[in-house]
């Protein structure tokens, strides 16, 4: 199989998530907490000094706009907002995922 060897911007995020001690992310919606992740994220790369892997190839995939109907809806239509998420086109060592992580932290 020739699959695409990438590492999802979420194994980061779980990590970052997994130092922090902060409430906030509990109160601010799900969508606003990728927009800071993605936010932190952004700054964190900017202070990778030497990575081993080529940090500015990522892909980003964008908000998309989309329709929900189920109970909590009371089976109405309901517009939501689908966080795409991204990835780096490179598998990051755990050394890397956690390099960044605590860039984000930093931030």
């Amino acid at each position: 199989m020739n699959e695409k060897q990438i590492t999802p911007f979420s194994i980061i995020y779980d990590s970052f998530l997994s130092k922090i001690v902060d409430d906030m992310y509990m109160e601010i919606t799900e969508l606003d907490t990728f927009k800071l992740l993605r936010e932190l994220l952004e700054s964190a790369i900017q202070k990778f000094e030497f990575p081993r892997f080529d940090i500015t190839d990522f892909e980003e995939l964008e908000i998309e706009k989309s329709v929900y109907t189920g109970v909590e809806s009371d089976n109405k239509e309901t517009p939501t907002l689908l966080y795409g998420g991204g990835y780096f086109n490179s598998v990051l060592t755990k050394e890397e995922i956690n390099i960044i992580s605590t860039y984000m932290i930093v931030e």
